[in-house]
């Protein structure tokens, strides 16, 4: 009997945004351990990071702020790394620019995990789509009933 292969390496998944971002990461971060948070739009943020890389834009429209870069400070002020890559894009006009991708370090991921409420969301789902729906949705059962 042949002995098993070993499994193949895991890929990082941050290995394409960062070999695409052609400006390196300059500033020397020394991030601590993240306790977690209460504010609602960090919450939105970080539930939204768990699952894919954010754009500014996006982050302000996920946050409900005109200012999600200040939300990210904020988190890394609270210990989280959160780089920002800046990946090249052609812009409405047609002129090449560079766009801030936010993503989660592989150092951040677990932390961010750990301390996000499990079941509910409570005030980080507000205002999201789901909860409308379910809110219309209880709403009109409490008319019928």
């Amino acid at each position: 009997m042949k002995p098993r292969k070993p499994a193949p390496e895991q890929p990082d998944l941050l290995a394409d945004i960062t070999r695409l971002s052609r400006f390196p990461q300059h500033k020397n971060r020394q991030p601590g351990q993240f306790q977690g948070t209460e504010n609602p739009r960090a919450l939105r943020l970080l539930r939204a990071l768990l699952k894919q890389p954010l754009t500014r834009e996006s982050a302000d429209t996920i946050t409900g702020a005109s200012n999600g870069p200040e939300e990210v400070r904020k988190l890394r002020e609270q210990g989280l790394e959160l780089p920002c890559y800046r990946l090249g894009v052609h812009d409405r006009d047609g002129f090449w620019t560079h766009r801030g991708l936010y993503a989660l370090s592989h150092r951040d991921r677990p932390q961010v995990a750990r301390a996000l409420p499990r079941k509910g969301g409570g005030q980080a789902t507000q205002g999201t789509t789901g909860e409308q729906a379910t809110t219309k949705k209880a709403e009109a059962d409490h008319a019928e009933g």
